[in-house]
């Protein structure tokens, strides 16, 4: 267990809070889904790879729990740690990964794995009760300098693509820090998919990975100088999504 990865840890804590809430009436449906950004283009990483190309997805904003949904993309229901590690293992064969002087299996877009949490119990006075959650798991990919990753033809246009969005995603905090009255959520597909958990609906908590190389020594401190600005970040209160009919 103690090598377990976040998503299978963080699940296990859901379930196991799910089964304690059951004690007071409270029945429970988790869905999942997981979708690659690949040079600004969404992929589908629970369906082979051909039906995933031809799907059309967009982003939309849900009129009814404030969250983001991708148009067209499938939504698995699991009721175990096993269900979601299984799932896992299927979207990480989907996922684009290649190598560069950098890294021989270097990430070449970011994933989004999403749990959502729908719970329903029925009162004594006879109401009905809905409590709506959800959970974003991102793994993004690294940043790389383009001179010393050797990056060419795809490879180059795959980090130009990287490199863009962690730059807008880095334009958002900045304007979250500053308080700014406009948030740049639309400037990419990454933050834009993010923006309810990055806009006080929600929490959020980023994970900053460095590599102990002294070459890689100057991305190092750019992840560094990044979690700094995420620090002087504040959400605010998260919605709670609650009703009683």
């Amino acid at each position: 267990d103690d090598h377990r990865g976040l998503i299978p840890r963080s699940l296990s804590f859901i379930l196991s809070t799910v089964e304690t809430m059951r004690k007071d009436g409270w029945s429970h449906t988790l869905q999942a889904s997981c979708v690659e950004i690949y040079n600004e283009g969404l992929r589908d990483l629970l369906c082979p790879s051909a039906e995933s190309d031809a799907k059309n997805m967009r982003i939309q904003a849900s009129e009814t729990y404030g969250v983001m949904n991708v148009s067209d993309l499938t939504l698995v229901e699991v009721s175990s740690v096993q269900d979601v590690e299984r799932l896992m293992n299927m979207a990480e064969k989907h996922r684009t990964v290649k190598g560069t002087d950098m890294n021989e299996r270097s990430s070449r877009s970011h994933t989004v794995f999403q749990l959502r949490i729908i719970g329903e119990r029925t009162l004594k006075s006879g109401q009905k009760q809905t409590l709506f959650g959800s959970l974003s798991l991102v793994d993004l990919a690294g940043s790389e300098r383009l001179d010393k990753s050797g990056a060419t033809g795809d490879r180059l246009k795959e980090t130009q693509a990287i490199n863009k969005s962690l730059s807008a995603l880095g334009d958002v905090f900045t304007a979250i820090s500053r308080k700014q009255s406009h948030i740049p959520f639309r400037n990419s597909k990454l933050t834009h998919l993010l923006q309810p958990s990055l806009s006080g609906d929600g929490k959020a908590l980023v994970l900053i990975a460095v590599s102990g190389d002294e070459r890689n020594a100057s991305e190092s401190l750019c992840s560094l100088r990044f979690s700094s600005l995420v620090s002087q970040c504040e959400l605010g209160k998260p919605t709670k999504h609650l009703t009683t009919d």
